[in-house]
């Protein structure tokens, strides 16, 4: 043993300090109490003592054993004269409190033996666990505090009946391991946990948090992408057997998540196969669709309502985080989780898949939810799959857009290619984290469609409406293309207009008078009034818009 690893086990068994570290790397050929006889202290080995005071004569002797380090049993902060001296001769300085004595700090030290066979107790009883539950509940009980799991997407689940206000606790106030901002930094401590077998150590990382007036704990679960966090409410400090316990859980439940994210991605995989088909047609016929839709547990033969929820400005998200495919395929899979989680809570029947950078809900009818409810359901569910993911992946966002119920499983490629085009138009007129339904779209879908078809043709339309407009309010910061839109918005009230602007009646009619001579279109006319509504929506589906914000004054 050297002395960085007896200064590690003693600040893990009894919260030792070292004030002046000493040589990391020096030997330890044992431990020597000073008990005032002559010849107490062998060559290289700690001195364990309880001195008021480490006098000049106690240090000769100290150096001339060439002892590493010197433990001191005491309570009070260690006098500056002392630390240095000890750091001039090159020695290490361990304090303990008093209230241990040396047989407890050599038992700390020299019982390797007891504590292997503990591991080895433990490690039968977790491996023994059918499931991540039984592992769970079995930690609990060789810990005896509460302890819950946290998975990769912030779910919750008590290490049995005596964990569940622990769980309550956290939920109340959104505290997740995977979301560290949710505890200042001041109140969040991390360092690895050590116990000393016979043949080395075994460590844990764990992370110590004040939450408001309690002391919690957790541990990652897996490797460098967790796949969930062990968290533990002892009460005070971990006490230390807890390090071995901790060993063995996270490595026992790792394996059982792994099962559990294998079995999943599975899942995931055949479903995306199965929505590839469907909303290409290749499902043969509608029974055949109807059958494997079962297979996934969903009935669809009464229709279904499609949502589809896509990540915002997805490869930019990648670029700013230069994330690697592991990590971008763990980012998907935590999305549809997230989605299924929620969809759960307002449905019970409904298929879900991933498929590319999006996440596809098929939303069928029910006993719960009949046809006409449908719409309304899928608002709030959308409602909470933002508000979801806003809470777990906090720099990332979502857009959402719903097609048509449609009664027919037939139409559903319909019902899917109608969502598409809400979210894609609802994105673009409204930006990040939209909501949008095919039912709202009205006019903007049929610009959308020539958008796909003939881009050079609403190209051209937009020029010879708005786009001069544009140009004007992004070189003079003037605000036409918000008065003109605000104005038709209005169904061509002034007052309204001016009331909504915070603007006067007359500044509002210069600004319509100025629209018309920029683009050659009358507001006053019914057939130029259509014209530029249509030509403000091509503008948002175009992505145009003035370049710099606008100002009140006109010019």
């Amino acid at each position: 043993m050297n002395l960085r690893e007896l200064s590690r086990l003693l600040a893990d068994e009894l919260e030792a300090r070292s004030p002046v570290p000493g040589d990391a790397a020096a030997r330890i050929r044992g431990l020597a109490v000073d008990d005032g006889s002559e010849g107490w202290l062998g060559k290289e080995e700690v001195a364990i003592t309880a001195r008021p005071l480490l006098d000049t004569a106690f240090l000769e002797r100290i150096s001339e054993a060439s002892s590493p380090a010197v433990i001191w049993r005491t309570d009070s902060r260690p006098p500056e004269g002392i630390i240095e001296e000890l750091r001039r001769r090159g020695i290490g300085l361990l304090t303990v409190s008093g209230v241990h004595s040396a047989g407890r700090i050599i038992s700390a030290v020299f019982e390797p033996d007891e504590k292997l066979l503990y591991s080895h107790g433990v490690a039968r009883e977790l491996l023994e666990g059918l499931t991540a539950g039984d592992v769970l509940a079995r930690a609990g009980r060789l810990l005896g505090f509460p302890v819950a799991v946290e998975d990769s997407v912030g779910r919750l689940v008590a290490g049995g009946d005596e964990a569940g206000e622990l769980v309550r606790f956290l939920q109340e106030r959104g505290v997740r391991a995977s979301k560290p901002d949710g505890v200042e930094e001041t109140r969040r401590e991390r360092r690895d946990r050590y116990v000393r077998l016979p043949e080395g150590f075994l460590s844990v990382p764990v992370e110590r948090w004040r939450v408001e007036d309690r002391e919690l704990f957790w541990t990652p679960v897996g490797g460098r992408t967790p796949s969930g966090y062990l968290w533990l409410d002892p009460g005070g400090d971990l006490p230390a057997h807890a390090v071995i316990v901790l060993y063995w859980a996270v490595r026992t439940l790792a394996a059982e998540l792994g099962k559990e994210r294998v079995r999943l991605e599975t899942e995931l995989s055949v479903r995306g196969e199965f929505v590839d088909d469907l909303i290409h047609a290749r499902y043969g016929s509608v029974e055949l669709l109807l059958q494997r839709a079962r297979y996934l547990g969903a009935d669809l033969s009464r229709g279904a309502l499609v949502l589809i929820v896509d990540i915002d400005d997805f490869a930019k998200y990648l670029e700013r985080r230069r994330l690697e495919e592991p990590a971008i395929q763990e980012l998907k899979r935590r999305l549809a989780d997230a989605t299924h989680l929620q969809a759960r809570e307002l449905f019970d029947n409904y298929l879900l898949a991933p498929r590319s950078d999006n996440v596809i809900l098929f939303l069928p009818p029910s006993g719960s939810t009949p046809p006409e409810a449908l719409p309304e359901a899928a608002a709030r569910l959308a409602t909470r799959i933002q508000r979801y993911v806003k809470g777990l992946l906090p720099d990332l966002t979502v857009s959402i857009g719903t097609g048509r119920y449609t009664p027919d499983p037939a139409r559903l490629p319909e019902a899917y290619s109608e969502a598409e085009m809400a979210l894609e138009i609802g994105r673009r007129i409204r930006g990040p984290s939209s909501f949008s339904t095919f039912e709202e779209t009205g006019t903007y879908k049929l610009l959308f469609r020539v958008l796909k078809e003939n881009p050079e043709e609403l190209e051209a339309f937009y020029r010879e409406t708005v786009a001069p407009l544009v140009a004007y309010d992004s070189r003079y910061g003037t605000e036409l293309v918000e008065t003109l839109a605000t104005y038709l918005r209005n169904d061509a009230s002034m007052a309204k207009t001016a009331a909504e602007l915070f603007a006067h009646r007359h500044t509002v009619r210069y600004r319509l008078e100025r629209i018309r001579e920029l683009t050659g279109l009358n507001v006053d006319r019914s057939e130029d009034r259509e014209s530029l509504t249509l030509g403000i929506k091509a503008m948002q589906l175009l992505g145009h818009a003035p370049q710099q914000p606008a100002s009140f004054l006109d010019r």
